[in-house]
């Protein structure tokens, strides 16, 4: 395993030595605009996070910095925040004005050549164009596999939008006559007639190592060659889970140093290996570094087998649970503990997920004791923020919400926690600075969902560090083809073994 492990961190080390943009290089493209008025394109790209600020300060007067993706930052590298609306609005206010463009992938590129076009400002580009993820994704024919899997329908139909060229969606258990807009086919017409396309693509969305084999075995019937759909989708420009495949990836290698030094903080090999195959799968959008490291979902956050490299119950659990959607984690609760536990409560914040939540209680074979379903959000204050209900596992806190809801603290709603669980999208860091008093009081076991965003594992870290001391560190990945269910396990004993007072 050490040897394996080694592998891995020397090639997270070559990549990204061949990415690492120089500073030099940036500063010497700009040298010449420095006294004109300067807008910053693409600021939050790799090369605009690693040499922005630099750039920013060479130049004698930044206008603004062009930004459509981070709305909460009201500023980046010093200069306003605008969106592209607004900088085609008011850039003919500043003639002899130039757009310093910090995008390198192809997608980013052209938005920034027509934006720059439109609004009448000459365009500077200062880092190396990248070649497409795909080539000839927008030429060649294109056919989905396993389109109905568990990422196939997130997207799917946007592929199919972008390449424009989509012939068919290959699935054997579907009675439709299209899926995502694309003709459905079997899998014996894919074998039969896929010569008929020549150069054609086959992107891949199987989830599981079963859906992936059949796949290759498929793509190599038929004479077509197969590319993941986490590539594709990066290529495309589509998202990761909540941020852009690239921009993942971008901000992955910004702070890059940071993920390796993690790697002496984890309590076991496996850990570390998970990191590194995580880190892989990040810089290379390559699933078969998930699947290497795949730990079993069915001992995801705990188990009730005795193997389990997650976390074992006690008999004396305060469990919480943040982020329940409609109760699948506390039906496991209940069912890994027996039903011997001190208390359970639930915080969820959609109202069409918190309904079938409260249903647990009358649908339990047994009277639930101590049970409690809460309908917030958890962060570090209370507010009200906007809210998009799905009543799926991706409602999240959006701008662009059709609904209100109220965000609590953890300090504020409970007195006794020995085990919390949160998958939050993305908002794990402020609940952990809201249960600041509750955690370092009680030193509970926490499984954390550290995925949604790029940083998250760092962010996650750095609020426990601030909050306890002496904790015991495991990293598990539970997904074995896409960004989903890195969990990060803390806690104050070492190993699964609950501390004795949760026993």
């Amino acid at each position: 395993m050490r040897s394996r492990i080694e592998q891995l961190r020397q090639r997270v080390l070559r990549i990204a030595e061949q990415d690492r943009p120089a500073a030099d290089d940036a500063l010497a493209r700009v040298a010449a605009v420095v006294d004109r008025p300067a807008f910053l394109i693409a600021p939050q790209s790799y090369i605009g996070m690693a040499h922005g600020p630099g750039v920013a300060a060479s130049l004698r007067r930044v206008v603004a910095a062009v930004d459509d993706q981070n709305t909460h930052l009201e500023s980046i590298h010093g200069a306003p925040r605008w969106s592209s609306q607004e900088f085609m609005a008011r850039a003919a206010h500043y003639p002899d004005a130039v757009g310093i463009d910090f995008s390198c992938s192809p997608r980013g590129r052209a938005f920034a050549d027509g934006l720059c076009a439109a609004a009448g400002v000459e365009q500077l580009s200062i880092a190396p164009a990248e070649d497409p993820l795909v080539p000839g994704l927008e030429q060649h024919p294109v056919f989905l596999l396993h389109p109905r899997s568990g990422v196939g329908p997130m997207h799917g139909p946007s592929l199919v939008n972008h390449a424009g060229n989509v012939v068919a969606a290959i699935d054997d258990g579907y009675s439709g006559s299209a899926i995502h807009g694309a003709p459905r086919w079997s899998t014996r017409q894919f074998i039969e007639q896929a010569s008929r396309y020549p150069g054609a693509l086959a992107v891949d969305f199987s989830y599981s190592p079963a859906e992936a084999g059949i796949s290759r075995k498929l793509c190599e019937q038929a004479g077509v060659h197969r590319i993941d759909a986490a590539l594709a989708t990066a290529h495309c420009g589509l998202a990761s889970v909540y941020e852009p495949a690239r921009t993942y990836r971008q901000r992955t290698l910004l702070r890059l140093d940071e993920f390796l030094r993690l790697a002496d903080r984890l309590e076991d090999d496996y850990s570390v290996f998970t990191l590194y195959s995580n880190l892989l799968f990040r810089l290379t959008y390559d699933p078969s570094h998930l699947l290497s490291a795949w730990a079993t979902p069915a001992n995801e956050y705990f188990s009730a087998f005795a193997d389990s490299s997650t976390f074992q119950l006690g008999q004396r659990e305060h469990f919480c649970d943040g982020g329940a959607f409609q109760g699948p984690i506390v039906r496991k609760f209940l069912d890994a503990s027996g039903h011997h536990y001190e208390s359970i409560t639930a915080f969820e914040p959609d109202g069409i997920n918190f309904q079938k939540l409260q249903d647990i209680a009358g649908a339990a074979a047994l009277p639930l004791r101590n049970f409690k379903a809460i309908n917030k959000a958890l962060s570090n204050e209370h507010a009200t923020l906007r809210f998009k209900e799905t009543g799926t596992v991706s409602s999240h806190v959006s701008p662009d919400g059709g609904i209100s809801v109220p965000t609590t603290r953890l300090d504020d709603e409970l007195d006794k926690l020995t085990l919390l669980k949160l998958d939050i999208e993305g908002f794990e860091a402020k609940a952990l600075e809201g249960a600041s008093r509750l955690i370092h009081a009680q030193r509970p076991r926490m499984a954390i969902c550290v995925y949604h965003y790029a940083h998250d594992l760092l962010d996650v870290m750095a609020q426990l560090d601030k909050v306890v001391e002496g904790y015991h560190f495991r990293l598990r990945q539970h997904s074995p083809a896409y960004y989903y269910d890195l969990v990060l396990y803390a806690s104050p004993v070492a190993g699964t073994e609950p501390p004795p007072w949760a026993r």
